[in-house]
């Protein structure tokens, strides 16, 4: 594959949610509530588009394929297991380095839209950073595990922010792990869509239960 269209399509991949966002602050848009989170759908929709009508490609070399049934529903229990049991492994971690209120302060400015929240991050997210950019960059150097880190770390710079701060950034890198190793086993999409959106509405879940109870 021609490595100036792949690396246009990386661009938009990895550079797309960040366009958004600026075009959004042009435009006015507000930056909060659910306008922010319908966005969110061009950048899948621009890279699968870019997939289809720049590359000549079917959306299956970016990981849109499913096994069967059976398959999918084993290996989203296998990832939303590894997800939950890996975050209680973590948990002692984070406590320790005093950064545990981190992710859910974080996930305390969503939850009051969790349902969308957790399905767009979801769908949206897994597109470019887990279908597209491993598919391409390891088509383009030959090693899943160098795409796997070019995936993780653009990730994560990309949820340093308004809603999120370093420190959560960090934590993140342990689902985020997660779902890479869960990409790398299945190059489903799907899978780990749904996987991702799970642990989102369980996070935002807890985190809600959180801040509603009274301060002690």
């Amino acid at each position: 594959m021609d490595w100036v269209v792949v690396l246009g399509g990386l661009a938009l991949s990895l550079g797309g949610f960040e366009a958004v966002s600026r075009l959004q602050d042009r435009l006015g848009r507000p930056s909060d509530g659910l306008e922010p989170h319908v966005w969110k759908w061009l950048v899948p929709a621009a890279v699968a588009g870019y997939v289809l009508a720049v590359e000549g490609r079917p959306l299956s070399s970016i990981g849109w394929t499913v096994a069967g049934p059976l398959p999918f529903a084993y290996h989203t229990a296998v990832g939303l297991a590894a997800m939950l049991g890996s975050a209680l492994l973590f948990s002692p971690l984070w406590e320790a380095l005093g950064t545990a209120d981190a992710m859910r302060d974080g996930m305390a400015a969503f939850t009051d839209r969790s349902v969308v929240v957790a399905g767009t991050a979801g769908v949206t997210e897994e597109v470019p950073y887990r279908g597209y950019a491993v598919e391409r960059v390891t088509a383009l150097t030959g090693s899943p595990l160098l795409a796997a880190a070019v995936s993780l770390v653009a990730f994560l710079a990309a949820h340093v922010g308004e809603h999120w701060s370093r420190a959560a950034a960090v934590q993140m890198a342990q689902p985020t792990v997660v779902l890479l190793a869960l990409y790398l086993w299945t190059h489903s999409l799907p899978v780990v869509m749904a996987v991702h959106a799970l642990n989102d509405a369980v996070g935002l879940l807890l985190a809600g239960d959180t801040t509603a109870r009274p301060s002690e």
